[in-house]
């Protein structure tokens, strides 16, 4: 069953047209990958679907309802959240008082344990959010995220900066959100990271959309190869 499903849009700024007539389709419960070369659209299209940047035309179903794409408000009303490789968090501010702040717009208080737990935020609870390594202050954004209780999640480059156990220990984080019903559209530069968590895999170029299948029909498409993959897909096949 289809969660989202992403018809016809376009996006220009000015004359530069980021995506044209891109079409894409989610699946409930699934992880869909995207990638793409710097300047394809990615970050674009998250964007819009998120509600953060308007489409020049095109439109947008989200769980059975047309009108999409709506405002970043309304988005998340509906459960369309999204994460940025910036953390949003209050860097001035505690753990606790960021996760406070986001318990009044989704979860309840008493839920912040259950939160954190698979992120390892505890120990850090009453720390500076500011003053925290940077894979815990992404952490951080990404648990302020999930406490507006998403139903479909837009990671943004989740591996940037990540130490090989800390890409293992998100995985693992990104897995377990899944296993709970949380569908998931995943950005990555880190395609080794991406085609181990991924059900599918849509491949953007330019604002077109190159290719979508499944991880290992993705590593068999020369274009995609070509343009994007090049010599990184042998250490990804084998």
């Amino acid at each position: 069953m289809s969660l989202l499903a992403v018809k016809d849009v376009t996006v220009k700024f000015g004359g530069v047209v980021a995506l044209e007539n891109v079409s894409l389709n989610i699946e409930q419960g699934t992880i869909q990958g995207l990638i793409g070369p710097n300047g394809a659209g990615k970050t674009t299209l998250i964007n819009v679907v998120s509600g953060l940047a308007p489409a020049s035309s095109g439109r947008m179903n989200f769980d059975g309802h047309d009108g999409g794409p709506w405002p970043m408000a309304e988005a998340v009303r509906r459960g369309i959240v999204r994460t940025f490789q910036q953390s949003r968090a209050f860097l001035g501010m505690t753990v606790r008082e960021n996760l406070t702040i986001a318990a009044t717009a989704g979860i309840r208080r008493g839920e912040i344990g259950e939160l954190i737990e698979p992120l390892g935020l505890a120990p850090v609870l009453d720390r500076i959010v500011g003053e925290l390594p940077y894979s815990l202050v992404r952490r951080t954004g990404f648990a302020l995220a999930m406490a507006l209780r998403p139903r479909l999640l837009l990671l943004d480059e989740p591996a940037v900066g990540l130490t090989s156990a800390e890409l293992s220990s998100m995985a693992g984080v990104i897995r377990e959100w899944n296993r709970k019903g949380i569908t998931i559209l995943l950005v990555e530069h880190n395609i080794r990271f991406l085609m181990s968590l991924a059900d599918r895999v849509a491949v953007l170029d330019r604002g077109h959309l190159l290719f979508e299948g499944t991880p290992e029909q993705c590593q068999q498409q020369q274009e995609v190869i070509d343009i994007y993959l090049g010599r990184r897909h042998q250490h990804v096949a084998h």
